[in-house]
């Protein structure tokens, strides 16, 4: 059975390697990696995801009119996206 898979985050380590995984168990099923590539190296990826024929799409989770315009509708969103960085959820404070 065909299906429509969303990953987000799908450029980066977790999303990457779940979506060349899928894509060799199920060679029928359409493949969307989404990805905002803020974390570096992740640009790195988008080749082998390409030759294992994955759609790459470039956009943010945080941003509905990327997800809107990325792959819907699809039977299944699988989220791997995540902030890369611990510090990004502080700000720097002088004491």
């Amino acid at each position: 059975m065909t299906r429509q898979v969303l990953i987000t985050g799908g450029a980066g380590f977790v999303g990457s390697s779940l979506g060349l995984g899928l894509a060799q168990l199920y060679p029928d099923w359409k493949i969307i990696a989404l990805d905002n590539l803020k974390r570096r190296g992740s640009e790195l990826n988008i080749p082998r995801l390409k030759q294992a024929g994955i759609e790459f799409v470039h956009g943010d989770v945080r941003n509905a009119e990327d997800l809107e315009a990325s792959a819907l509708p699809v039977d299944l969103i699988l989220e791997c996206s995540a902030e890369p960085s611990v510090l990004a959820g502080y700000k720097l404070r002088r004491i």
